[in-house]
């Protein structure tokens, strides 16, 4: 039996409440747009507007792009992806939204690269000009290979957007990845791409050309690196992402962890969450 309309009032009521809630006792958060009904995620974004408070929307596509809209022009960072929001003319319109109001639309792409000559949809001329609007762009090679001037020539868009364009390597390193971090890329990959002494020298060249234009390597510590090969990577600018269990007190690992875990990345150079890569 379908509840009441008063009884569903108030429960609508009582979820908009711990919403309101959840904002108030975090300084980042992220709500996905299946969460809440529209009028609640709207009514938070304004409250963590007024607070000063970093709410993000995670965009799948279930609410209108008119709405989408108002929850950016309400200030909340809005989290897409090339499959919720597949049409260039809506990348835009929610850029323009977001640029105003002072916040950033943020892309997960997850399909192959636009060529340049595509019709329906993207081209590539078109991405390139959405990311030099400021459009934050993040994607992986987990589904799809991906060129690696290909990639330099998107970033550079983007560096002169002023946009972040951010990387998910999976496998073992390339050394074509210097082209994007030389551009300004955010390059993630994990210790398990650093399979042997070439691929560990290549990592610090890889994450001391990003350090040169403003951008960082982020290594996820799966599974462990040599100390020394640590203290290169972080002295070339990298940040560590320890996924391993805390070293002991007495371990020479621990100073290493410790300042590690000072140097942060900004909440535009990863996607969701700093535990994981797409």
């Amino acid at each position: 039996m379908s509840e009441h309309p008063i009884e569903k009032g108030v429960t609508d009521v009582v979820r908009t409440y711990e919403l309101l809630d959840r904002v108030r006792t975090r300084q980042d958060l992220v709500i996905r747009d299946d969460q809440f009904d529209f009028t609640a995620l709207l009514e938070a974004a304004r409250y963590a507007e007024r607070r000063r408070i970093r709410l993000s929307l995670l965009d799948t596509g279930r609410l209108s792009l008119e709405e989408v809209e108002s929850l950016a022009r309400a200030g909340s960072r809005i989290l897409t992806s090339d499959e919720a929001r597949p049409r260039a003319g809506e990348w835009a319109i929610l850029q323009g939204a977001c640029r105003e109001y002072g916040t950033h639309l943020s892309v997960l792409w997850n399909g192959p690269l636009p060529a340049a000559d595509e019709i329906a949809g993207f081209s590539s001329q078109t991405l390139e000009n959405l990311l030099r609007s400021g459009v934050d762009f993040q994607i992986s090679n987990r589904k799809h290979p991906r060129d690696a001037a290909a990639l330099a020539g998107l970033a550079a868009a983007a560096k002169k957007g002023r946009a972040f364009f951010v990387v998910y390597h999976i496998g073992p390193l390339d050394a074509e990845l210097a082209g994007p971090a030389a551009h300004r890329a955010w390059i993630h990959f994990s210790d398990t791409s650093i399979a042997d002494e070439p691929a560990a020298v290549l990592a610090v060249e890889i994450a001391r050309a990003a350090a040169g234009c403003s951008s960082r390597v982020a290594v996820h510590i799966e599974r462990g690196l040599p100390l020394e090969l640590l203290e290169e990577l972080w002295a070339a600018g990298a940040v560590l992402f320890f996924l391993t269990p805390p070293s002991d007190d007495r371990s020479l690992l621990r100073p290493v962890e410790t300042k590690a875990a000072r140097r942060k990345l900004p909440a535009r150079a990863y996607w969701l969450s700093t535990a994981f890569m797409p």
